[in-house]
């Protein structure tokens, strides 16, 4: 048996039971009282002893075939530690018929990744909820040979941990799995490209950067989401500024690629890296239009349009940061040397994801029809929400053929929604299934944002995911 402890101490009153309970023990680790490393492991594959109890060792890098028990003694925030400590035992010998994991549960939320490791469970506390209903109805599906036991009591710890299923703490659990799992915090752009809505933490938290905040991810930048100060009050305004176009946001982003944010510089030398950052996306192209294929034509859109906005308080409640003198356009906000490169990062965090948020809006095709749709949720289940009939033409009614990856289904076209397909033939409604397939079990819970785009080629409907990673534009 191999055992991971917490600390030196711990490992020591390990052995020190075991033994007086009759075990032959040993304890390793890096401090005064270890017993031999190397002679303990010879030990312990010779059957001379029959635990090692271990201290930051043989997490990985070392080959001990016998061991046919781990026993987990330490809790751990890393998914990646907690999985090289049970592929310890994971190693193939002649006389081993198979190997038990001892683990133990604990109230804190970092137990929640061991359950998302040893199932395979994409981020979000509603895939662990929904594995905890099939394990107590004992439909989990696992290889042959392999069996999982979680006490009763050990279920309603990990259910308590849970989350419960609002729009603003399905972020929050998609946030600290992130997190947990790539040792660093999603930035907004992230969240959204993964289905989930930054904005859903608005209204228990007043934007997505003082959410980022108090999950403590933001440390000493206090002082600039203070809304009393300028750049506190262009933050907040950033996240909610009006946008019917992709003017504003590029011109922000052409600022900073060229460092020249917080700052200024002349309008034709904007100009000139607005059409560069533009022509990376055909998107964007056909958002600035004819105006992109003339330097003087697209001065004019930018000063008539962004520079106009920015200047006059349009979309940011009146308050001007941006001044515009003497064809150079320049920010005016209240900022020390120390706070421009952190304040630089947050500007260019949330104008990536209003960016990649406008880009991802419902949009009509001029090549046939095609639309795309919000994923949302009725009744326990995934639907898909209509855009308004009034501004997007072509939208059918009642029951419509669509080829949904490559099968025919049929869909029932309501007014607003779609909450119904099935397969010819049959009344069992298939649409959930579909939905879940393609953005798991949290297809459509508040929080989300999920997409999936209706397209007509030759009079023959179809139905795909819009793409929950290209909804945005690498620029």
């Amino acid at each position: 048996m191999l055992a991971f402890c917490c600390s030196t101490r711990h490992a020591d009153y390990m052995r020190d039971f075991f033994i007086e309970s009759g075990i032959r023990a040993a304890a390793v680790h890096s401090k005064t009282g270890s017993d031999p490393r190397a002679g303990s492991l010879e030990k312990l594959e010779a059957g001379e002893l029959e635990v090692v109890f271990a201290v930051d060792m043989f997490n990985e890098g070392v080959d001990i075939p016998h061991v046919d028990t781990v026993l987990m003694l330490r809790p751990t925030e890393s998914q990646l530690l907690w999985t090289q400590q049970f592929g310890r035992g994971l190693r193939k010998a002649d006389d081993k018929r198979d190997l038990a994991v001892i683990d133990y549960i604990g109230n804190h939320r970092s137990f929640l990744l061991k359950v998302q490791a040893l199932f395979d469970l994409a981020p979000g506390d509603q895939h662990v909820r929904e594995l905890l209903e099939r394990l107590q109805a004992g439909n989990v599906d696992l290889p042959p040979g392999c069996e999982v036991t979680y006490e009763l009591e050990t279920i309603e710890i990990i259910q308590s941990l849970l989350s419960p299923p609002r729009g603003g703490e399905v972020v929050r659990s998609y946030y600290e799995t992130f997190r947990d799992l790539h040792e660093r915090r999603p930035t907004a752009s992230e969240a959204l490209h993964d289905g989930y809505s930054p904005r859903a933490v608005s209204k228990g938290y007043g934007s997505w950067l003082r959410f980022v905040e108090s999950m403590g991810d933001l440390p000493g930048v206090a002082p600039l989401l203070d809304t009393s100060r300028a750049a506190g009050s262009f933050l907040e305004q950033l996240e909610a500024t009006p946008m019917t176009r992709s003017y504003k946001m590029l011109v922000l982003l052409a600022m900073l690629e060229m460092e020249r944010f917080p700052g200024g510089m002349p309008v034709d030398e904007l100009t000139r890296a607005v059409e560069r950052l533009a022509r990376r996306s055909p998107v964007l192209v056909s958002d600035l239009g004819p105006s992109i294929e003339s330097q003087t034509a697209l001065r004019k859109h930018l000063e008539g349009n962004p520079i106009a906005a920015w200047t006059e308080g349009k979309g940011t409640g009146g308050r001007s940061y941006f001044a515009n003198e003497d064809g150079r356009f320049e920010s005016r906000l209240d900022l020390r040397e120390d706070e421009v490169e952190t304040f630089s990062e947050l500007v260019r965090e949330l104008a990536d994801f209003r960016l990649a948020e406008y880009i991802a809006r419902p949009t009509v095709s001029s090549e046939g029809v095609s639309f795309q749709c919000r994923v949302s949720h009725s009744s326990g289940n995934p639907i898909i929400r209509l855009p308004d009939r009034a501004r997007v033409e072509g939208i059918p009614e009642g029951w419509v053929p669509v080829d949904s990856d490559g099968e025919t289904l049929e869909a029932n076209f309501v007014k607003i929604a779609v909450n119904v397909m099935r397969r010819p033939g049959s009344g069992e409604n298939v649409l959930p299934e579909v939905l879940r397939g393609w953005f798991g079990q949290d297809a459509g819970r508040p929080g989300t944002r999920q997409r999936v785009e209706f397209s007509q080629r030759g009079g023959d409907w179809s139905l795909s995911a819009a793409g929950q990673g290209s909804t945005g534009v690498k620029l």
